[in-house]
């Protein structure tokens, strides 16, 4: 399980912005932005469950759950366009007062290739550079093991 940890103050505010962009402030609904060490996309939204409505006393309706890692490899725009992508998955249906996620599986590529053509090259720079990023784990684990290997010899 990947861990979570407070986010970083550009990513932290450029996920505040898109979403007061997405109007979802405006009906009311509570964002909390956090950080995973890892996953497997840059960008996704949750409602807030129940240990989370009662850690924060209600006061969050929807994390965002930023993978800084992939997000600090990317350019602003590419950022921007990601957090905004996550965050169309979320909506809010007046008619039953409830907040609610859209988990079809190309709902958000749908949607944001209407606004962005070039959305899907995003994602799959995303993919591109996570694969990258497990592989750089690979190879600094393996160095590491041999590292140790060596110290052992040496003693």
């Amino acid at each position: 399980m990947s861990k979570i940890f407070e986010t970083s103050e550009d990513l932290l505010n450029l996920g505040q912005s898109k979403f007061i962009e997405s109007g979802l402030a405006d009906v009311g609904i509570r964002l909390k932005v956090l950080s995973l060490t890892k996953s497997n996309v840059a960008a996704k939204v949750q409602k807030a469950n129940a240990t989370t409505n009662f850690i924060s006393h209600g006061q969050i309706d929807l994390v965002l759950f930023l993978y800084e890692d992939i997000l600090d490899r990317l350019d602003e725009d590419a950022r921007a366009r990601l957090i905004e992508g996550a965050l169309s998955n979320a909506y809010y249906d007046t008619e039953k007062d409830k907040l609610n996620i859209d988990n079809s599986p190309f709902g958000e590529v749908i949607r944001m290739s209407k606004k962005y053509p070039n959305y899907i090259n995003d994602l799959e720079t995303v993919e591109l550079t996570i694969e990258q990023l497990a592989e750089e784990l690979k190879e600094r684990k393996a160095a590491e093991k041999e590292a140790k290997k060596a110290s052992k010899s040496h003693e």
